[in-house]
């Protein structure tokens, strides 16, 4: 295994899975860095790694999400299966790119996302009608986001929430439990074709995963428990952090 640091990948598996179910990201967001900073994965390799732990965290964290009734099936549908398309897209573009234009990818993306958040938020729980929303519009946020999930090996999560709600106005509390559902039908289309590749490594997803499922329970519990307001600022923190960290490997390492 090289350099792979293996003791660690439960206790990132863990972390990532916790960050899913607390806020939808699928959790590949944070994946991606840890394991190739802390866990020493080869980034490909990683973004395989992570694709795994998207879809296992992601569903149990929509379990736990649905039992709560914040899921919308009809967005979480129509966006996922358009995912699919994009994943199968973005994984075969993978394979020639470079692990720089990867991560410039990466850090462009995380960008868009802290600046959308900063956006107030305008919907209430209480007055949203599921599947009331733009289905054009929904087709082409989940083509984005399959096209994340193939490329990076991330659930597009960290993006496909502030469509969610700025395109969509779905509200957070429901685009964090529809938003893992999107993200496990899109990265159960995509897992083949990672697989595929040769961007799976068994011993080492199996390894991070024994940690993914009790963080994302863990974590959806947490999310129903803290204000809207403050899992915003979670989430806004930790893609600030995530930039600083990959921002700083790619142009001065």
């Amino acid at each position: 295994m090289g350099n792979i640091s293996l003791p660690v990948l439960p206790l990132i598996g863990l972390i990532g899975g916790f960050l899913s179910g607390l806020l939808g990201l699928g959790g590949g967001v944070i994946m991606l860095p840890l394991l190739t900073l802390i866990g020493g994965v080869p980034l490909k390799l990683a973004t395989g790694t992570s694709l795994v732990h998207v879809l296992v965290a992601a569903a149990a964290g929509t379990f736990s999400h649905f039992r709560a009734g914040m899921v919308d099936f009809k967005a979480g549908f129509i966006l996922g299966m358009a995912g699919i398309a994009g994943g199968f897209w973005g994984s075969f573009l993978s394979v020639p790119l470079s692990t720089r234009s990867l991560n410039f990818i990466f850090l462009f993306l995380v960008v868009s996302a802290i600046f959308f958040l900063f956006i107030p938020l305008k919907y209430d729980v209480e007055t949203y009608i599921k599947g009331n929303f733009s289905k054009i519009e929904g087709i082409l946020i989940g083509l984005g986001c399959g096209l994340l999930v193939g490329l990076l090996g991330v659930g597009g999560g960290f993006i496909l929430i502030p469509f969610m709600i700025y395109t969509l106005r779905i509200p957070l509390r429901v685009t964090i439990g529809t938003s893992l559902m999107v993200i496990l039908i899109s990265s159960l289309g995509t897992f083949g074709a990672k697989y595929g590749v040769g961007h799976i490594d068994v011993i080492i997803s199996l390894l991070v995963i024994s940690g993914s499922v009790v963080g994302a329970l863990l974590g959806a519990y947490v999310s129903r428990k803290i204000h809207i307001k403050f899992l915003r600022w979670i989430l806004v923190s930790l893609l600030c952090l995530i930039f600083i960290t990959v921002g700083y490997k790619t142009f001065f390492s």
